[in-house]
């Protein structure tokens, strides 16, 4: 894995400076300790940070064709890089390297910019078409790769982090208040915008062209209105357990080691016992993370290390661990995210990097298989406002006001709401109610629409689908892609670790979006054809209980140990124009007294209130 920087002058005539491109370049060291590379041609410069994993020693990049017409910087991996190269090679065009790279960089010349279509992986990159004079930035279809961007009358930067674009001196980091109530709602900032004011991340699934015209960007993929399957249920099985077979064994290809995450979960252990599959009777390597207080779900992962002889690994993270790594998560991931598994895949990230440098993980099996439970909840309350007239729905909002407890406030909401305006995802903490208790009246007078934007713009892309089908689209556009995927690259990265998703092969996500909702939930089971599939793989008290995913106990931690470092937080927020004081006091004193849990909302404060330490 790798880090990438870009720098284009729209006036020709202005050349870019070399010191710019590698300084920017190497403050993204982390993400490429084994090599540097520079390039820089008129108004136009690249750079690249590497992490070797396949053709350790000829990836240099940039790397350029023959001709040195087309350049390239690229982070990520195409899995299928063979099979393209072996069709390139057929068609004349010659190879010096047997890595991906070169596959993009002679791709493009062959197919132009519809290479795309032939690639399955993760990745970001910018290519330069010198002959051409234009810059290209490419994200993978899922967004597991990042990219972020800034652009003004003068200038356009890409890399693949925001502190190689502030290093430049062309943008500020500033605040943008835009979305400041989208991230105390979700917990994150649902692309295209950042934290940072000025600076966006490039879509999922789309590119831009960077020219003497300026910047145009393009879709080049999207699963939200692929085809219904005919199949039934036999027949979808037998397909989805080989394409997740497949879909794990290209994850593999690697000329360094590679292991796993092993939470215990569904997700995890199923990853790991197709691993086993693939290369047994070769061991894998597992990490799994746990905790001396609050549930640790190290027994379970226990069990399938036994059952698949792997070679396992624990780390145990306690609460003084959690509050000093705060730093740490906000300075790697740059976007504050509330993710407190994140500090925990971070600790453990360092401790796998002694014994791999590639890591499977489960992440984006719950919202292509259908994994949590409130999509079922969301499904059963479409279902209960049929019934009731619209005067009637319109008055639970109301009601809401009554109760003491904002948990109820929020189903309250829900109820009062059609799907497209009250889903916003699994980590949703405000509704409406919530708003006007805790936001100071002016703020929420003027706060922007930007998230109740995003969100129906997904949900318009899939109208007319049932409600599941829905659901799992703009999961997968926002929570997956802004939240856990930029969890799971910058915390893995920050170790200089590559981590592969294979349950986000675009092919496994376009073939489970095609079939319908019965086959994915079922009498009150989420995950159907996934628990089908691994019943002759994994112990059934693996496969049926309780989903956990990477449990932090942050509400035993909060009530206890870093409650101290809650109080001066809360002290500076009751000093900003976002919200009310006493509702704040009334938060922390709630919760410190075990009447509710809102370790959610804190820990958004405490995210927030680190990263405006670091960057605002």
């Amino acid at each position: 894995m790798c880090g990438v920087f870009g720098i284009h002058f729209f006036d020709n005539q202005r050349p870019v400076n070399f010191e710019t491109v590698q300084g920017a370049t190497d403050v993204m060291h982390h993400r490429g300790p084994d090599d540097a590379g520079y390039f820089v041609d008129g108004n136009t410069g690249l750079g690249h940070r590497r992490l070797s994993i396949i053709d350790l020693s000829l990836g240099h990049q940039p790397m350029t064709n023959e001709d040195g017409s087309v350049v390239i910087v690229y982070n990520g991996e195409i899995y299928n890089f063979k099979e393209v190269k072996k069709e390139l090679v057929g068609k004349g065009h010659i190879f010096r390297t047997d890595c991906d790279t070169e596959v993009i960089v002679h791709g493009y010349e062959e197919w132009g910019t519809d290479c795309l279509k032939r690639f399955n992986g993760m990745f970001a990159f910018l290519l330069f078409d010198k002959s051409r004079q234009l810059l290209w930035a490419v994200r993978d279809r899922l967004g597991i790769k990042p990219l972020y961007y800034y652009q003004d009358n003068d200038v356009f930067i890409a890399a693949s982090e925001v502190k190689a674009i502030l290093k430049t001196g062309f943008v500020k980091s500033a605040l943008n208040e835009n979305v400041l109530d989208a991230y105390f709602s979700v917990g994150y900032v649902p692309g295209p915008e950042t934290m940072f004011r000025g600076i966006k991340k490039v879509l999922p699934g789309h590119c831009l062209i960077i020219s003497q015209q300026g910047v145009e960007e393009f879709e080049y993929w999207d699963f939200a209105q692929v085809p219904a399957s005919s199949q039934g249920e036999m027949e979808a099985l037998e397909r989805i357990e080989a394409l997740l077979g497949d879909c794990v064994k290209k994850r593999l290809i690697s000329d360094v080691p590679v292991g796993a995450f092993l939470s215990g979960g569904l997700d995890s252990s199923a990853v790991v016992g197709l691993m086993d599959r693939a290369i047994a009777p070769q061991a894998v390597n597992t990490f799994t993370v746990a905790y001396h207080q609050g549930f640790s779900e190290k027994e379970y992962a226990r069990v399938v290390a036994d059952r698949f002889h792997t070679k396992h690994h624990i780390f145990y993270l306690e609460p003084d661990d959690f509050f000093a790594s705060l730093e740490t998560l906000v300075r790697f991931a740059e976007e504050p995210i509330v993710e407190p598994a994140a500090i925990a895949l971070y600790h453990i990230s360092r401790l796998a990097r002694e014994h791999a440098t590639v890591l499977l993980s489960g992440e984006g099996s719950d919202e292509v298989f259908a994994g949590y439970y409130l999509y079922q909840f969301m499904t059963k309350i479409e279902k209960v406002r049929r019934f009731f007239p619209d005067n009637l729905l319109s008055s639970f909002s109301l009601l809401s006001s009554y109760s003491p407890k904002l948990k109820f406030k929020k189903y309250l909401d829900w109820f009062s709401l059609p799907l497209a305006e009250r889903y916003q995802g699994t980590s949703s903490y405000l509704t409406p109610t919530l708003k006007k208790r805790l936001y100071n009246q002016e703020f929420l007078s003027n706060k922007s629409s930007y998230l109740e934007d995003q969100f129906g713009y997904f949900f318009s892309k899939v109208e007319g689908k049932d409600p599941l089908s829905q659901m799992l689209y703009v999961d997968t556009k926002t929570w997956l892609v802004d939240d856990l995927l930029v969890k799971a690259d910058k915390m893995t990265m920050a170790a200089s670790i590559e981590l592969r998703v294979p349950f986000l092969d675009y092919r496994l996500v376009e073939a489970l979006s095609a079939l319908p909702s019965n086959l994915k939930v079922r009498k009150k089971e989420g995950k159907y054809l996934l628990k089908k599939i691994s019943e002759e793989l994994l112990p059934r008290k693996i496969i049926y209980r309780n989903k956990m995913g990477f449990p932090v106990p942050t509400k035993e931690w909060f009530e206890g140990d870093l409650m101290a470092q809650v109080g001066d937080v809360i002290s500076d927020f009751k000093r900003e124009p976002w919200f009310r004081a006493d509702a704040l006091d009334n938060l922390v004193a709630r919760h410190r007294a075990g009447a509710e849990d809102h370790s959610k909302m804190l820990m958004t404060l405490l995210v927030f209130s680190e990263w405006r330490r670091q960057y605002d």
